[in-house]
């Protein structure tokens, strides 16, 4: 049960089942928005790049450092390029390929990704969804700390790994990008003000799936055996490491029209020119409030001139 599907037809349940998840005081949480339900949990830089990383490969330092060569041609304040958390949340946030997958600690920031630019086909008969992924840190840390014993099937559990699993140390990048690892990064750093405005966190992943005879890291999910083990002994076995939660597309007026009553839109979690132009196009899809302002008019028409 390490992946459980849920369907909503209707966006009131969907988010009262979200806010049940994102309040659970007993697990952490993290959700992320898919607005196309065939999309998988695969990192850019695994899109980017086919062949796994290795800890000898310079490849993700080259990339981020061109970025950060490209911005200051330009003048661009950018990141600390020696600082290897910075470089890598500024680029994943900039959409450079990097190892690494963005969550987000509130449902409604994934709502609104599950459903940017997501526009209805009336004429197609079939019903189309979007995905949110509620991801329990817990369980996925727990299963991160287990470890085979010598000689035998049983396992033992490792309360060093599964901390550290939930808080990198600061040292994890000084000597590169580790290779065939998974990582919890739970908070942005002080520079990255849309990272802070989303609440946002890192999943890392260079997992050789290959060898592991997997497709990506969905389907390393998919084959947890859940644990009782936790902090505290918290974390329930009936529990599963991942939530797929389909919302029928139908539901955008009514998402777009609640995230807006909690002022979230791109241009405020984007904070730039980016998002607002999101938003302009979003805003197809119901009756916004945001786009006025009482000293800014439209110029006056006359179509009897044109």
């Amino acid at each position: 049960m390490s992946i459980k599907e849920e369907y909503f037809e209707g966006a009131d349940t969907a988010i009262s089942f979200l806010e049940k998840l994102a309040l659970d005081t007993n697990n952490t949480i993290v959700f992320r928005g898919h607005s196309n339900q065939e999309h998988r949990l695969v990192n850019t830089w695994q899109r980017h790049r086919s062949i796994p990383h290795e800890n000898w490969n310079t490849e993700i330092d080259e990339i981020l450092t061109g970025f950060k060569v490209g911005l200051e041609k330009l003048n661009i304040e950018s990141f600390d390029n020696e600082n290897r958390f910075e470089s890598l949340e500024f680029a994943r946030h900039h959409g450079v390929p990097t190892p690494s997958l963005d969550f987000s600690y509130s449902p409604y920031v994934a709502l609104f990704f599950a459903f940017n630019g997501v526009r209805l086909n009336y004429e197609n008969k079939k019903d189309d969804y979007s995905v949110i992924y509620a991801l329990n840190i817990n369980q996925l840390a727990s299963d991160w700390a287990k470890e085979k014993k010598l000689g035998s099937n049983e396992l033992n559990f490792d309360n060093d790994k599964f901390y550290e699993f939930q808080h990198p140390k600061k040292l994890f990048f000084k000597n590169g990008f580790p290779a065939n690892t998974l990582q919890f990064i739970p908070y942005p750093g002080k520079n990255n003000i849309r990272m802070q405005k989303q609440l946002g966190t890192l999943l890392y992943d260079t997992m050789n799936y290959k060898d592991l005879k997997m497709k990506d890291l969905e389907e390393y999910i998919e084959n947890i055996q859940e644990s009782k083990v936790s902090e505290d002994d918290k974390t329930k076995n009936d529990e599963p490491t991942l939530y797929k939660i389909f919302i029928n597309h139908k539901c955008i007026s009514n998402i777009f029209q609640r995230l807006e009553l909690m002022n979230m839109t791109a241009g405020n979690l984007y904070g730039d020119a980016d998002g607002v132009a999101l938003d302009v196009k979003n805003a197809y899809n119901y009756n916004p409030k945001f786009s006025y302002l009482r000293d800014i008019d439209l110029p006056k028409h006359d179509d009897t001139k044109i």
